[in-house]
């Protein structure tokens, strides 16, 4: 078990260690790079011991609506020094409006570089704790991962995002200056049915090349029109949007 890299599961539960709890010790899986499928674990000091290297993480939670949101410890994430892709998925009765407490648990770890984030339904608000991950290349929210009528982008964040993909939300105003992403390159909307616009800002952007949208509304590919002529009129010959 030692030397095992990669673990792949179907959507298990992994029964807590409690070896240690009854005097013994953790088993040491220090050579793990890959954990997948992993349902409603939780990532207590110890679990994160045993298993220091990993790279590649994806789990899932299935909430009661009673648990408590720290009993999953997802603050201890910050010292998976290591994880490099992070997927997380949230299910059944997480689905209530602004889990605002569940993103104040959360503490990513700061070499991050592909993160997707599903079900969390956390507010717009909170998106500073993702945008202040410097190494974060590939960002994708999906069914509600973040939830609320305004998001407005900050200075500062996202510094070396290239992919950017929202996949169903309730967002409709997105307010983006043209510095707010500076190495943006595909920005995929797929399923923002209330979305107005595409804020023109993102029309600024000197690294985009592509804009890939899906069930968007006519404003919302009005100003995808938009964005594209202002690409060409920097010179981004190149420059795609794909429709569907």
């Amino acid at each position: 078990m030692s030397r095992l890299k990669h673990l792949l599961f179907v959507r298990s539960f992994l029964p807590y260690p409690t070896d240690a709890l009854n005097g013994g010790t953790f088993v040491s899986l220090e050579n793990l790079q890959t954990l997948t499928n992993v349902m409603n674990c939780r990532w207590t000091k110890e679990v994160i011991q045993m298993m220091p290297n990993l790279k590649k993480l994806v789990i899932s939670y299935e909430h009661d609506g009673q648990t408590e949101w720290s009993s999953y410890c997802f603050e201890n994430f910050v010292h998976l020094l290591q994880l490099e892709v992070l997927k997380c998925f949230f299910f059944g009765k997480s689905y209530i409006k602004y889990q605002d407490p569940l993103m104040v648990n959360f503490a990513f770890p700061q070499n991050l570089k592909r993160l997707t984030l599903s079900g969390c339904r956390i507010s717009w608000k909170n998106m500073a704790i993702v945008g202040s991950l410097s190494y974060l290349e590939v960002l994708k929210l999906k069914y509600h991962a973040f939830e609320g009528p305004v998001w407005e982008s900050k200075n500062g964040e996202f510094p070396r995002l290239k992919l950017l993909l929202i996949y169903m939300t309730d967002l409709e105003h997105w307010k983006v200056d043209e510095m707010h992403f500076p190495s943006l390159e595909h920005l995929s909307l797929k399923y923002c049915y209330n979305l107005v616009e595409i804020p023109s800002g993102i029309g600024k952007i000197q690294t985009l090349r592509k804009m890939e949208l899906c069930e968007c509304s006519t404003s919302v590919m009005t100003s995808a029109e938009v964005i594209k002529e202002e690409q060409m009129r920097l010179g981004n010959n190149d420059f795609q949007v794909l429709s569907s």
